[in-house]
């Protein structure tokens, strides 16, 4: 650890979670937007498949959950593993 983690340690213990916490935020915006494109501009089909089942807000919501956890734990990986503010 380094002394201006330490110091930053000492002023916010919770510092790491919430960076964390605003990582996963940040890849679960992402990928809803990412979602929101695929849906609207009807990439594969996915837009009418979604709006014509007959249970069409379940599968959104299926979607919106998987696409929350898997593009929040890639921005989590991203901002841990490339974006860390003490390796710079």
């Amino acid at each position: 650890m380094t002394p201006d983690s330490r110091q930053k340690y000492r002023q916010d213990p919770y510092w790491l979670v919430k960076y964390v916490a605003v990582s996963a935020a940040d890849g679960v915006a992402a990928g809803w937007v990412f979602l929101l494109i695929l849906l609207t501009m009807d990439i594969g089909g996915l837009g009418s498949l979604v709006h014509g089942a007959a249970q069409g807000v379940t599968a959104l919501f299926i979607l919106l959950a998987s696409f929350a956890v898997t593009f929040g734990f890639v921005g989590i990986a991203w901002r841990v593993m490339v974006m860390l503010p003490d390796e710079k």
